[in-house]
């Protein structure tokens, strides 16, 4: 990816808190575009509108879908198989335990406590 070149991130959790975490980081990026779902399934709805990203962060324990499943079904769905996504599965994974990290050591950041 060249510098100055836009991302496209999916952030999926069930925790708005966590979602807000994941906005305040990023807010000032210019280069990022942030798509947040609070499931699985909003995940799935809006890759079924046309909403292309390039880095997928899930929580790995939702209640309607793990992330794990909505990484396989992502994969799934992009049907172009455009080899520089990379493992979605391994990224979504590392990205979450950083997320998880982030919560632990800002608390008073998220909207709710993890």
């Amino acid at each position: 990816m060249e510098q100055g070149q836009r991302i496209a991130i999916l952030a999926v959790d069930d925790e708005s808190g966590v979602l807000a975490l994941v906005r305040r980081c990023l807010a000032d990026d210019e280069c990022v575009t942030l798509i947040e779902a609070s499931s699985g399934k909003d995940a799935l709805e809006h890759m079924a509108k046309g909403a292309t990203f390039d880095l997928l962060i899930a929580d790995l324990r939702m209640p309607d879908m793990e992330g794990d499943e909505v990484a396989r079904r992502v994969r799934s769905l992009d049907a172009a198989g455009d080899p520089r996504r990379g493992d979605l599965e391994e990224i979504h994974k590392a990205a979450t335990a950083a997320l998880d990290l982030l919560a632990r050591l800002y608390p008073d950041q998220a909207d709710t406590p993890r």
